[in-house]
């Protein structure tokens, strides 16, 4: 039986327009990154989940009820603590460039990934364990199709994972703002049906 994943990552914020890292930091939406939400109704009327989830951070929260008065979802979204982004610790709100002058030492380990660990923030090992978490309990729930609001870095791992891609390939995906990603997970494996839509 085959499962299907609506993947919608969170409207814009002023981080996300700026190209900064957010994580933790519980930024809010802004209104032309929520007025992008108005293209999404026309595109979700194909489909049907049964299962609506969502971050607990406040961007995907607005989101999701952006969404549901946009889409007239009937379904409480369920809030799910292992669908937040990554925590960049003190690279919160920094740019690249930033980092890079910064920290040049640690890019090497970033770029290596698996076993790295933002300093003061996440470890990459402990937030993908979370996200394979979510996807096999969603795999084994038996729903056909399942929503979910998060966020960039989230749905990208979840495409590795659904792939069965290394994480670290996760910057192989562009995931835009206010856009939806559909995964296909079937008994022997996932197709990514869907990018940026």
């Amino acid at each position: 039986m085959m499962i299907r994943f609506l993947l919608i990552r969170h409207a814009a914020t002023d981080a996300s327009t700026d190209n900064l890292l957010l994580g933790s930091t519980d930024a809010e939406a802004h209104s032309s990154g929520m007025a992008q939400l108005n293209r999404l109704p026309g595109i979700l009327e194909e489909y049907s989940p049964s299962l609506w989830f969502c971050s607990p951070m406040l961007r995907a929260l607005q989101t999701a009820e952006q969404l549901r008065t946009l889409c007239g979802i009937k379904q409480v979204f369920q809030v799910d603590a292992r669908l937040r982004e990554i925590d960049f610790g003190q690279w919160e709100q920094k740019s690249f460039a930033e980092i890079e002058k910064n920290d040049p030492d640690l890019i090497p380990a970033w770029s290596r990934y698996d076993d790295f660990v933002f300093p003061g923030g996440e470890a990459v090992a402990g937030f993908t364990g979370r996200v394979a978490e979510v996807l096999d309990e969603l795999r084994a729930d038996g729903s056909r199709e399942i929503g979910i609001v998060t966020h960039g870095g989230v749905i990208r791992t979840m495409i590795c994972l659904a792939l069965g891609l290394s994480p670290r390939n996760y910057l192989l995906f562009s995931v835009l703002p206010s856009s939806l990603t559909v995964i296909d997970l079937y008994p022997e494996g996932g197709v990514l049906s869907a990018l940026n839509v």
